[in-house]
């Protein structure tokens, strides 16, 4: 990984809340759906249906993405991480930028991109539903609460 990018600056702090792009969406409709409110949200890309060895295709990258938007999600969230792209080459990871900065230009919400999360290898764990903090003057993305808890009496 050649390091994270700010596609758009900002101090968030927020539960964080996310995962692979593809697999989040089969949940929206159903119960396990979650409350997006004053969240962090995280996303990556994952293998192709019809190649393992290359990324999901652009055109369903912005398929999710409108779900996303049309779903009100958008509007809840305080900021956004995005993983480091699964089998994208140097081309399709200018596109995948391109399109995430046209999608969110009118959001005034930090977005990070290029985190080693997901189909990512090395790959960093996200504890799901902790308090998670975005500052980019500072170049930081971090947690504020631990992931797990554990009472050693």
């Amino acid at each position: 990984n050649n390091g994270w990018v700010w596609l758009k600056k900002g101090k968030s702090e927020g539960k964080i809340i996310g995962g692979c792009l593809a697999s989040m969406m089969h949940l929206r409709g159903t119960k396990y759906w979650p409350d997006f409110s004053n969240s962090i949200l995280f996303w990556e890309t994952s293998e192709s249906d019809h190649n393992f060895r290359k990324g999901e295709s652009l055109s369903n990258i912005d398929f999710y993405l409108t779900d996303l938007e049309l779903s009100g999600v958008l509007g809840q969230i305080k900021g956004m991480v995005i993983g480091r792209p699964f089998g994208y080459n140097k081309k399709q990871k200018e596109e995948l930028i391109n399109l995430i900065n046209i999608k969110f230009e009118n959001y005034k919400f930090p977005i990070l991109f290029n985190i080693d999360i997901g189909h990512t290898d090395p790959m960093i764990t996200i504890p799901l539903g902790v308090r998670a903090c975005l500052d980019s003057s500072k170049n930081h993305f971090g947690f504020t609460e631990s992931g797990v808890k554990f009472d050693l009496t």
